[in-house]
């Protein structure tokens, strides 16, 4: 499959701002970040999706290589050492403090697997394997931002996906999932996707699915 080369245009009325969801979690938010984020959505799913090489409770694709992409994905990069790595406490990678991010990778990512088919890691809150992580919502239905937790015992799977407190994660705060909304977050603090709703027990987790683009970043 190929892409417009102007696919991921970005937009000219897009909005940055550093918030701290739930008082203490730096994120960066920017929203209308794409000048046509509906057609980037049809065409992400459209491409061959494949099982993630992680506990993601769904599944995964690459996009195909375009020059806006490439444009993008740069202006991301650059966007994280700018406005986001300045302004959080310093992160560790590789035992080194990170002053600045070297590289990035993204793909697409869908929330497919019905709640009572989830493995156990699947249904629990996460570390991703990076320091930060960068996400963009394009659901123009209600299909669940970012959840962030605190542990606070060992993990007890209650069972579907975790949405609230319990007696192993306090739930700290969320990223509200605006459509053509991109965060980038601490990947570090445990966190999931707030995936509730009938939407994901029926039809629509294949018709309708929650899709987000992943951003990497990586030193």
């Amino acid at each position: 499959m190929q892409a417009d080369d102007d696919l991921f245009k970005l937009s000219s009325s897009m909005e940055m701002k550093l918030a701290k969801v739930g008082g203490i979690i730096p994120v960066l938010l920017i929203d209308n970040v794409y000048e046509r984020p509906d057609d980037i959505r049809s065409m992400a799913l459209a491409l061959p999706y494949g099982p993630p090489d992680n506990a993601y409770p769904g599944k995964i694709a690459a996009p195909p290589p375009c020059a806006s992409l490439a444009a993008v994905t740069q202006w991301t990069l650059e966007a994280a050492n700018a406005h986001y790595l300045p302004n959080v406490p310093p992160i560790q990678g590789g035992g080194q403090p990170i002053t600045q991010f070297g590289r990035i990778q993204t793909d697409f990512a869908i929330v497919d697997v019905h709640p009572v088919e989830l493995s156990s890691a699947q249904g629990l809150p996460h570390v991703d394997p990076v320091p930060v992580f960068g996400l963009v919502y394009l659901n123009r239905e209600e299909r669940g931002g970012t959840l962030f937790f605190e542990q606070t015992s060992a993990p007890v799977d209650d069972g579907g996906y975790l949405t609230n407190s319990n007696e192993s994660f306090r739930l700290l705060g969320r990223i509200e999932a605006a459509f053509n909304r991109m965060a980038i977050y601490p990947g570090f603090i445990p966190h999931s996707g707030d995936i509730s709703g009938r939407w994901i027990e029926g039809e629509e987790r294949f018709s309708n699915p929650r899709l987000t683009q992943r951003f990497i970043f990586l030193p």
